[in-house]
């Protein structure tokens, strides 16, 4: 089994961090349109490849539910 090495990973946080909160922003401010939409028009928004920031937010959902979480239920 592998050994997962933890050592400096607050430090790797505190630079992500910041990224990630700019993420949030951004895609908060597609929020009010993206509830808005039915299912075919937010898939049409994601293969479009026309927001960079949509598409960079899908790839990181799709590596993290294929590869972490699979199907997630509400409670967690």
């Amino acid at each position: 089994m592998a050994i997962l090495n933890l050592t400096n990973q607050a430090t790797e946080r505190g630079v992500i961090m910041p990224k990630l909160n700019r993420m949030q922003k951004l895609m908060d401010q597609r929020l009010p349109i993206w509830q808005k939409l039915p299912r075919s028009k937010k898939v049409k928004w994601i293969k479009s490849g026309k927001d960079p920031v949509m598409t960079l937010a899908w790839t990181i959902y799709k590596y993290l539910r294929n590869n972490f979480f699979g199907e997630v239920d509400n409670d967690g």
